[in-house]
């Protein structure tokens, strides 16, 4: 049995290394390391924002969670279908026959990331933050920005056949719903 005796041996060098390389006198402050048996990964994507606690509140936001069933029975919608990528969470609702309407989730993009194809937009107070709305952008659409901190913010999305200010009208009955459950920020 040569070859567990070989393993072994190999394992004992291996921790002797390491304990002597965690001997050197390296300057500076140690740092406490792992714990091996924990995993080092996370579930929750990362943030680079200047507003910590901003962002690390709307890693944690569910944007189908922020309407109740009541409230999309009375917008006139089904459930909602959760739709994420690696920059943000959203999820959309269908109005039955008359479009649709989503919250998209950004923890690390704020108002000026704002990206139009085209349309008009302009400045939208929502309560006390600062917000846009962007009107037409592909055509009947309609999408109200709200800031949560200068790099993170909620966009609530309303599309319809070809009438923007009906999309609005919807965006904005979303907006009033949401708000008041929005994280404040810096």
């Amino acid at each position: 049995m040569p070859k567990p005796r070989a393993a072994t041996r190999l394992a004992i060098a291996a921790i002797l290394l390491t304990g002597l390389a965690a001997c050197t006198e390296t300057p500076g402050q140690p740092l406490p390391q792992p714990d091996p048996t924990t995993p080092t990964h996370s579930t929750q994507p990362r943030t680079t924002s200047t507003t910590p606690a901003a962002t690390h509140a709307l890693d944690n936001l569910d944007p189908c969670q922020l309407l109740t069933q009541a409230e999309t029975t009375q917008l006139g919608a089904g459930p909602g279908e959760r739709h994420d990528t690696s920059l943000r969470s959203s999820c959309q609702w269908t109005m039955k026959g008359q479009g649709v309407f989503s919250i998209t989730i950004r923890p690390e993009q704020g108002l000026k990331d704002i990206v139009t194809d085209n349309g008009t937009i302009s400045d939208y107070p929502v309560g006390d933050r600062h917000g846009r709305k962007l009107e037409g952008n592909g055509g009947g659409g309609c999408m109200i920005i709200i800031e949560i901190a200068q790099s993170a913010r909620v966009d609530v999305s309303g599309t319809t056949r070809a009438d923007t200010a009906k999309a609005c009208r919807v965006a904005n009955n979303v907006v009033n719903l949401i708000e008041p459950r929005l994280p404040k920020g810096e």
